[in-house]
């Protein structure tokens, strides 16, 4: 599934989000692209630590956007972002300890985490950014 941040349909409407949107998910189209390619797990388990360092730094980033301009929905937010986190860090965790490889389920995964995400919650951010006049 390659995901393209481009797509309006994944536009936040906040310039700094919708950029670090889309190195995320040319990060995991690069991951997909790698284990398709068998370019073997050490490769793929760079790009996997660089996707979480990644998505914990662009989470931290919101999270304090949130907070200076006063969201409303900011402890849930928070919460998910810990929640994926946690699934993040486990999937690097089975791939670099355990030496699983990634599969289409874990890729499935990856990409569902990151799309879902920003439907169901950075959509929400950024249409009551922009409605509440705080750009």
């Amino acid at each position: 599934m390659e995901l393209t941040a481009g797509d309006s349909e994944l536009s936040v409407g906040v310039r700094l989000l919708d950029c670090d949107h889309r190195v995320l998910f040319e990060t995991i189209n690069e991951i997909q692209q790698s284990v398709t390619a068998d370019k073997g797990r050490r490769r793929t388990g760079v790009l996997l630590r660089r996707l979480a360092g990644f998505t914990l730094a662009h989470f931290e980033l919101e999270e304090e956007m949130m907070a200076a301009t006063r969201y409303p929905g900011l402890a849930g937010h928070q919460r998910e972002h810990k929640r994926m986190m946690e699934q993040m860090r486990e999937l690097v965790s089975r791939h670099s300890r355990r030496g699983l490889p990634l599969d289409c389920d874990s890729l499935s995964i990856l990409s569902r985490l990151h799309v879902s995400h920003v439907w169901d919650g950075d959509l929400r951010y950024g249409d009551w950014l922009n409605e509440n006049g705080n750009r």
